[in-house]
C-alpha cells in the first residue's frame, strides 16, 4: 500500500522492500519484546485488576462494584481470559495491538517514500516509546483502540490515494469498518473524529502537485550505485511534503519530486549552472528510498576544491533556460473529491454529536463517549491547563518528544503525519480537559514525525547550520527530560497508571530517577555520535589539515552507522524500560511475590495454612491469596499483636504503614517479629518466626540501632530538647553531575510531632545549594512519633548534585529541621552562637546551624 500519488510514466522497480515487509519485520521483534514473559510479573493492583474483574464477570463471576468501559478491550481481553485461564492473558491483547502499531509506523514510513532503514527506525521509535512499553506489557490504556483508529485513518489516506475506484472504495469500506472498531474501544471523540480528521487532511492530490517540485533537478533518491543520470522509483514517488526548491543544472534533466531524497528547507540546495556535482561516496542520504550517492548538484564530491554552492547569478540563468515542466501524475480518482468531503462532514457531525453527549454528560458513563467525566476537574477544573496533554505526551513520547517536534516543525516526507500529530493533540487536549490525562493516541505519527526529523539531522542535503541548530534543540530537550525524570520519575516510569503522587511511588527502591536519567542521557549521547558519523554536506569541509582529514574520514564511514547508533539507543530504551524497570515495578504494586512465598512455606510446613489479614483491602488479595476460609482478619492492632504473641508460629498481611507500631509493639511486649516479604510497596508479609534458611528484611532495622553508628564527622545539635544530631558525612568527593549520599545520625530525647523533617544541605553564599529542600526523617520508615529515649537513628538521602547550578569551592554543611511549613525547630544547644565541634548557629524565624565544610568539585 502507498500513500502517495502513481507515477503516470513505468519506472524501473524500486530497490529494497516494500512496505509490507517491513511492517512485519517491526511487528516481529516488537512481539519479541513484548510478549515473552508477559505473565511473569504480577497483575498491579491499581489500574490491571479492575480489567481483570470485568473479564470474570463477563464470564460469569459474581462481582460488582465495576468501573464501566468500553466494550472492544474487554470483550479482547474477556476472551484472552476465556482461552488461556490465566489472568496475565488479559495483556495479550494490548501486546499484539502495540506490536501492530509498531508495524504501522514502520509500513506508514516506508510508504511516504523513506528509505528501509528509516522505515525501521519509526517502527523501533514505535516500540520504545514508553506509551507503547506500558501499553504492550500492562493491561492499561488503550493500545486496540488506537490500533483501530490509526488504521482507519491509513485505509481512508489509501483509499482517497488510490487511482482505481473500485480500490479505493474497496479500502473506503474498510476504514469503515475500522472507524465503527474504533468506536467501540476510545468512542466517537478519539476513536472517529480524530482518524476522520487525520484522513481528511491526507494531501496533496495529484492533481495540485507543483510543477515546480515536478521539475525540481534532484536525481539522487533514484540513482542506483555508481549511475550518472536520474531515473525515478515508485517508492521515492511517495512524497507528501511541500515541493522541494532546490534549482537543477541548465544541463541535467529535469527529474519529478519521486526522486527527491531532500528532506531540507526549500531554498536549502542549490544546483550548478554547467554540470551536477556528487557527494562523497558512500553517504547517500538516508531518508531516500533507494540507496547509493546522491547526484544533487548542492553537494561537491570529496576532490573538489571549493565545496560551496553555485552563486545566485547561476541560479537565476538556469531557472531561466530550464524547460517547462509536465506533469506526470495521472487524473485523481472519481473517488477523491466526493469522499473527502464525506471524511469532513462525517468528523463535523461526530465532534458535534460527541460535543452534544459531553454537554449533558453527569456524572454517569456514555458508552458512545467510551469514558464518563472526572469528578476531581469537574469541582476543580482549573488544576488542569490546555498545556497538560502536550506534558502528558512527552512523559509517554519520553525522551523523544524534541525529535518529534523537529519533525513536526519541517516535516518534509512526514507532512501528514505532523499534520495528523497536530490536529490529534489539540483533540486529546480537549478531551482531557473533561476526562482528565489518558494516553495519547499518536504512535505511528509521532514515531514518524521523530524518524524524519533523524533523517533531516544525519542528511548531507541539510545545510551545516540547520543540522548544528536541530541538534542542539534535541540535546536540550534531552537535558530538561533528564531534569525531568529525576524531578517527578513517576510521570515516566508509572505513565498510565492513575496518579498516585510521587511519595507514593518507589523511586529509590527500583532507581527509577537514576535509570530514566540515563535513559535521557543515552539518548543525547546517540544523537551526537550519529551527527558525528553522518556524511558532510556542503561547508563540512574546513580549511586547516585536520578539519580536510576529518572530512575525508566521515566520507568513508558507512552510510548505516548513524542509524545503527540510534537503534543501539532505542533498543537499550525498549529492554531497559520494558523488561526492566516494568516487571520490578510489577513486584512493588502486586500481591502475587509475597502471597506465591507465604503459599510456599505453608506448603512446606514453616507456615500454618491460614493468614492474618490486618486492614489490607489490596484487590490482589483476592487474585493471588488463599480462600476466604482460610484468611483470618485482624481488625485491632490488639488483635494484631495477640495473634503474634502466641507461642506457636503466625503470619499476617499488614500495611506498610502499621510496620513502625507493630515494632514498637513487638520490642514493648518482647515477642519476635520478622518481616519475611517487603517487595510490595503497600502490604508486608510477617511473622513470629523465621522459615529455614531465610532472613529477616524488616526495613526498621537499617535505621534504628542500640548503638551510634559510626560516621567521619561528630558534632552536637540540639533541636528544642527532642532530639541531637550527633554525626554526619557525606560521601565524598561531592563532584557536580553525580549522586551522593549524605548520612546523619539522631539520638532522640523523647517522641517528636509526625511530619517533621530534617534540611541538611551544602551552601556556597546565597545560589550555589546542594540538597536545599526538606525531607522526611530515617526515609519515613520509623516516623519520629514512636521514637523513644536510648535509641539512635541513623538517617540517609541520597542526592543528586547538579551540573551547571553549582559552582566548584567550599560549601557549608547546614543542618536544620522543620516543625511545620512556616517554621523550624528551635537551636537549644549550642546556646550561643558558636559550640563544639566548631558549629555555628544562624538565629532567626528559620534556624539553621553550620556543622562543617565540604570541598565540591
Amino acid at each position: 500500500m502507498s500513500l502517495a500519488p502513481p507515477e503516470r510514466r513505468p519506472a524501473r522497480p524500486e530497490a529494497g522492500p516494500g512496505p509490507w515487509p517491513l511492517g512485519l519485520v517491526a511487528g516481529a521483534v516488537a512481539a519479541l519484546v513484548l510478549v515473552p514473559g508477559h505473565g511473569a510479573h504480577g497483575l498491579w493492583s491499581q489500574g490491571e485488576i479492575g480489567a481483570l474483574q470485568r473479564a470474570q464477570a463477563a464470564l460469569g463471576a459474581a462481582l460488582s462494584g465495576l468501573e464501566r468501559s468500553p466494550w472492544l478491550p474487554d470483550a479482547l481481553r474477556t476472551q484472552a481470559l476465556a482461552l488461556t485461564g490465566d489472568p496475565a492473558a488479559i495483556r495479550l491483547p494490548g501486546a499484539i495491538a502495540t506490536c501492530l502499531l509498531v508495524a504501522l509506523a514502520a509500513g506508514l514510513a516506508r510508504a511516504l517514500g523513506f528509505s528501509a532503514t528509516i522505515a525501521l527506525l519509526a517502527g523501533a521509535f514505535a516500540l520504545a516509546f514508553p506509551l507503547s512499553l506500558t501499553q504492550g506489557r500492562l493491561a492499561v490504556g488503550d493500545p486496540v483502540g488506537e490500533l483501530t483508529s490509526t488504521a482507519a485513518a491509513l485505509l481512508l489516506a489509501a483509499a482517497l490515494a488510490s487511482p482505481r475506484l473500485a480500490r479505493g472504495l474497496a479500502l473506503a469500506a474498510a476504514g469503515a469498518a475500522a472507524l465503527a472498531l474504533a468506536a467501540t474501544a476510545s468512542g466517537l471523540w478519539l476513536g472517529v473524529v480524530l482518524p476522520l480528521a487525520a484522513a481528511a487532511l491526507w494531501g496533496p492530490a495529484p492533481s495540485r502537485m507543483s510543477e515546480r517540485a515536478l521539475s525540481s533537478g534532484h536525481g539522487a533518491g533514484s540513482m542506483p550505485e555508481g549511475a550518472g543520470s536520474s531515473a525515478p522509483s515508485p517508492a521515492a514517488s511517495a512524497d507528501l511534503s511541500a515541493p522541494a526548491a532546490s534549482a537543477g543544472s541548465a544541463s541535467a534533466p529535469a527529474s519529478p519530486p519521486a526522486a527527491s531524497a531532500d528532506l531540507s528547507a526549500p531554498a536549502a540546495s542549490a544546483g550548478s549552472a554547467s554540470a551536477p556535482a556528487s557527494p562523497p561516496a558512500g553517504s547517500p542520504d538516508l531518508s531516500s528510498a533507494p540507496a547509493g550517492p546522491s547526484s544533487s548538484p548542492d553537494l561537491p564530491s570529496p576532490a573538489s576544491s571549493d565545496p560551496s554552492p553555485a552563486p545566485a547569478f547561476a541560479l537565476a540563468s538556469a531557472a531561466r533556460v530550464s524547460p517547462a515542466p509536465r506533469d506526470l501524475s495521472p487524473p485523481p480518482s472519481a473517488l477523491q473529491r466526493p469522499l473527502r468531503l464525506v471524511l469532513v462532514a462525517g468528523a463535523l457531525a461526530a465532534a458535534g454529536v460527541a460535543g452534544w453527549l459531553a454537554y449533558h454528560q453527569g456524572d454517569g458513563y456514555i458508552p458512545a463517549l467510551g469514558a464518563a467525566k472526572d469528578l476531581a476537574l469537574r469541582e476543580r477544573p482549573h488544576v488542569r491547563g490546555f498545556h497538560a496533554a502536550l506534558e502528558d505526551c512527552g512523559y509517554q513520547l519520553f525522551p523523544w518528544l524534541p525529535l518529534v517536534l523537529l519533525g513536526l516543525l519541517q516535516p518534509g516526507r512526514a507532512r501528514w503525519p505532523a499534520l495528523w500529530f497536530a490536529v490529534g493533540l489539540a483533540l486529546v487536549s480537549a478531551s482531557s480537559l473533561l476526562y482528565g490525562a489518558r494516553a495519547v493516541p499518536l504512535t505511528a505519527p509521532a514515531a514518524v514525525l521523530a524518524a524524519a526529523a533523524f533523517a533531516r539531522l544525519v542528511s548531507p542535503r541539510t545545510p551545516a547550520a540547520a543540522r548544528r541548530l536541530a541538534l542542539v534543540l534535541a540535546l536540550a530537550g534531552c537535558w530538561i527530560f533528564a531534569k525531568d525524570a529525576r524531578r517527578t520519575p513517576s510521570r515516566i516510569g508509572a505513565a498510565l497508571v492513575p496518579a498516585r503522587g510521587e511519595h507514593n511511588y518507589p523511586a529509590a527502591d527500583l532507581g527509577a530517577a537514576d535509570l530514566l536519567a540515563g535513559l535521557a542521557g543515552g539518548a543525547a549521547v546517540a544523537l551526537v555520535l550519529s551527527a558525528m558519523f553522518s556524511a558532510p554536506g556542503p561547508g563540512g569541509q574546513g580549511a586547516s589539515r585536520m578539519s580536510r582529514r576529518l572530512y575525508l574520514l566521515r566520507t568513508r564511514l558507512p552510510p548505516w552507522l548513524p542509524a545503527a547508533v540510534m537503534v543501539a539507543c532505542l533498543g537499550r530504551q525498549a529492554w531497559s524500560y520494558g523488561r526492566d524497570l516494568l516487571p520490578r515495578t510489577s513486584e512493588q504494586f502486586s500481591l502475587l511475590r509475597p502471597l506465591s512465598r507465604w503459599a510456599a512455606w505453608a506448603e512446606a510446613g514453616a507456615l500454618p495454612p491460614t493468614i492474618g489479614v490486618h486492614r489490607v483491602t489490596d484487590p490482589g488479595l483476592d487474585l493471588y491469596g488463599p480462600a476466604a476460609d482460610r484468611r483470618v482478619p485482624l481488625a485491632t492492632r490488639d488483635a494484631l499483636a495477640t495473634a503474634l504473641k502466641q507461642p506457636t508460629p503466625a503470619a499476617a498481611l499488614i500495611r506498610t504503614s502499621e510496620l513502625a507500631a507493630l515494632h514498637q509493639t513487638a520490642r514493648a511486649a518482647g515477642f519476635p517479629l520478622y518481616v519475611l516479604d517487603a517487595s510490595n510497596r503497600d502490604v508486608l508479609l510477617v511473622a513470629n518466626t523465621l522459615p529455614p534458611g531465610e532472613t529477616d528484611v524488616n526495613p526498621i532495622r537499617r535505621v534504628l540501632f542500640d548503638e551510634p553508628p559510626a560516621l567521619a564527622h561528630q558534632t552536637l545539635l540540639r533541636f528544642d530538647d527532642l532530639v541531637e544530631v550527633i554525626a554526619w558525612e557525606w560521601d565524598e568527593p561531592v563532584v557536580r553531575g553525580r549522586d551522593v549520599e549524605l548520612r546523619v545520625v539522631l539520638r532522640p530525647l523523647k517522641a517528636m510531632p509526625s511530619g517533621s523533617k530534617i534540611t541538611v544541605r551544602l551552601q556556597q553564599g546565597r545560589l550555589s545549594r546542594v540538597n536545599p529542600m526538606p525531607h522526611d526523617l530515617v526515609e519515613n520508615i520509623y516516623p519520629p512519633q514512636y521514637w523513644r529515649p536510648g535509641d539512635y537513628l541513623l538517617h540517609r538521602f541520597r542526592v543528586h548534585v547538579p551540573t551547571l547550578e553549582i559552582v566548584p569551592g567550599p560549601h557549608e554543611v547546614v543542618i536544620g529541621m522543620r516543625r511545620t511549613e512556616s517554621a523550624n525547630y528551635k537551636i537549644t544547644v549550642p546556646e550561643g552562637e558558636t559550640g563544639e565541634h566548631g558549629v555555628r548557629v544562624f538565629a532567626g524565624p528559620h534556624e539553621f546551624a553550620v556543622v562543617g565544610e565540604l570541598q565540591v568539585w
